[in-house]
């Protein structure tokens, strides 16, 4: 195993970090109840220091593990500064060790990836001496090709040089606890992104901007969000009603990222009502950590708690999945929506692509591309 992939996570060290942080969960925790109080998941199933006890003494079930969002909504409200999002992940990571998991419910989010790696579906167009790229990841170059087309040139229209990358950043093995294949597909990423001679990437998926910022400090890495909140030509929108902003758990301490969507949302002329949970204490939309395929009735219950918070007023996110998953029980917008065909995504008559359709949406949209 080659350096440059030890320097993407360390496999080698987190059954030693397990050893530690289910000592210190068991030691500091004081089952204050505080992180309890806002997570569904630990509501169902106690506290992190119940959860440790359990592991430590091989009680604990392999489903309960997957049961977690990994939301770090826990990290947040913990009063001792405890990490348990950090130890329910390290939890995972010794499954997949003694060979306990994946679980079987796990086979299609892993066949959505494997695709999102493939030859079939990867493109790396990068101009000669171009030093920035593109990355709009799986979810959207699927469902929203034409969008991303058109991000890409209003993109270009600041950095002319820009290249554009597709392919995908294997969170969901990362986050299955599949750590040794996560090191070697997204070090080959990393590694093929810095063959280039690329310093600066800018993502469109809130899950890959978490995964480049917090493996990849060699990178420059902001959102189109940032990018484009500066740009003088943002439609203006006629709407009487409020709308809320809805941010991604994996955006929870990204401020610049909250705050550009924000500015993006005002300048275009909408009024936002705040909900309880938002920034830094945002609520999981129940898709993280693939969770809904091991306790969807768990999961469904975020997403029931965000129409309350949104107390009928229209949800604008900036991911796809959780534009997904909240849509089934009220309306939610993706923000690139709401940027390029305003009136139409306010309508709701935004046509959104769902697999199968999605895989041929990426061969398409990587066709696209080549000929550019």
């Amino acid at each position: 195993m080659d350096n440059h992939h030890e320097e993407i996570l360390n496999v080698q060290n987190l059954q030693k970090n397990l050893k530690s942080e289910l000592e210190t969960m068991i030691s500091d925790c004081t089952e204050c109840g505080n992180c309890v109080t806002h997570c569904t998941y630990l509501q169902r199933f106690g506290t992190p220091s119940k959860l440790a006890k359990q592991f430590q003494a091989g009680s604990l079930d392999v489903d309960t593990i997957y049961s977690c969002s990994l939301c770090k909504l826990c990290d947040v409200f913990c009063p001792e500064g405890l990490t348990p999002s950090y130890l329910f992940w390290l939890m995972r990571c010794q499954m997949v060790e003694e060979g306990r998991a994946p679980l079987k419910e796990h086979r299609r989010i892993l066949a959505y990836e494997k695709w999102g790696l493939s030859k079939l579906l990867q493109l790396s167009a990068i101009p000669e001496n171009g030093t920035s790229v593109f990355f709009p990841g799986c979810a959207l170059a699927g469902s929203r090709p034409q969008q991303m087309l058109k991000i890409f040139s209003l993109l270009k229209e600041t950095i002319a040089d820009l290249g554009i990358v597709l392919n995908c950043c294997a969170k969901p093995s990362h986050d299955l606890g599949r750590a040794s294949f996560f090191q070697s597909s997204f070090g080959a990423l990393v590694g093929g992104l810095k063959e280039h001679g690329i310093t600066s990437i800018i993502t469109a998926c809130p899950s890959c901007h978490q995964v480049f910022r917090k493996y990849c400090s060699d990178f420059k890495i902001k959102t189109v969000y940032e990018v484009l909140e500066d740009n003088p030509n943002l439609p203006r929108v006629q709407h009487s009603d409020s709308v809320c902003i809805h941010d991604p758990c994996s955006t929870r301490y990204d401020k610049e990222v909250q705050q550009s969507v924000r500015n993006l949302v005002t300048k275009m002329g909408l009024k936002i009502t705040d909900m309880k949970h938002q920034k830094k204490r945002t609520l999981c939309c129940g898709e993280g950590g693939s969770a809904s395929f091991i306790a969807p009735d768990i999961t469904t219950q975020w997403a029931e708690k965000r129409k309350t918070q949104a107390d009928g007023n229209p949800v604008v996110s900036y991911c796809a999945g959780c534009v997904h998953f909240f849509s089934h029980q009220f309306p939610t917008y993706h923000v690139i929506d709401l940027l390029l065909e305003p009136e139409k995504t306010l309508a709701g008559k935004v046509k959104i692509s769902k697999s199968p359709l999605t895989y041929l949406n990426r061969m398409m949209l990587k066709r696209k591309l080549k000929k550019h």
